[in-house]
């Protein structure tokens, strides 16, 4: 029984999936899902309580995945400021930027482009401001912890930062690149952002 429930679920969400990405979550009902899923629509009710839960459950793994990358960098138990300054980091950084797109490339699309209407319309906006505020208790941390560095940085600055990495992923998602030019992008992007804070925060 537990495995039928587990093939229902995931077949709305694949269902949910398609549709989305042709329709957008606004124009996408719940019941066309339940349709193109062949169930009726008190049992996709069933399995999640709203379009919106739906929408929010098929983006986890994409939306997990940027949180978790945002906490390890820049949470306040996040890695230590001078490992930009090791051999590797920009090696190990565009691999995790690379993996994620790889791995979540749909979602992210239907993240950035097909979420109007949702709770996760805005998500661009809440996911800038929450970067901004852990960039600078972390910098204020890491002050603390090596008094030698500078963190005489702006917090609009800061907040721009965010915003042109977003804007990055976005150009990159909306135009038809090869893998070997998304890595070409984003070994670019993360060089000159490792080097220019390298020499804003002087390690």
């Amino acid at each position: 029984m537990q495995t039928l429930k587990d093939d229902t679920r995931k077949r709305i969400l694949s269902v949910s999936k398609r549709l989305f990405q042709k329709k957008g979550f606004r124009e996408t009902t719940t019941r066309d899902i339940a349709h193109d899923a062949g169930i009726n629509l008190s049992n996709l009710y069933h399995y999640f309580p709203s379009k919106d839960e739906l929408f929010r459950q098929l983006l986890k793994p994409a939306t997990d995945t940027l949180e978790a990358m945002l906490n390890e960098h820049h949470g306040i138990k996040g890695e230590d400021i001078l490992s930009m300054r090791e051999d590797g980091y920009v090696e190990a950084t565009l691999e995790e930027y690379l993996g994620a797109i790889k791995k979540y490339r749909s979602l992210l699309k239907l993240l950035l482009f097909k979420s109007q209407g949702s709770s996760l319309e805005g998500y661009k906006e809440y996911y800038v401001e929450k970067s901004t505020r852990l960039v600078l208790d972390w910098l204020k941390a890491m002050k603390e912890k090596h008094p030698e560095i500078n963190t005489g940085v702006s917090d609009f600055f800061i907040h721009l930062n965010n915003v042109w990495m977003f804007t990055l992923l976005e150009e990159i998602l909306m135009h038809d690149l090869t893998e070997e030019e998304v890595r070409s992008v984003l070994s670019d992007y993360v060089r000159f952002e490792v080097i220019g804070w390298r020499k804003m925060i002087q390690i």
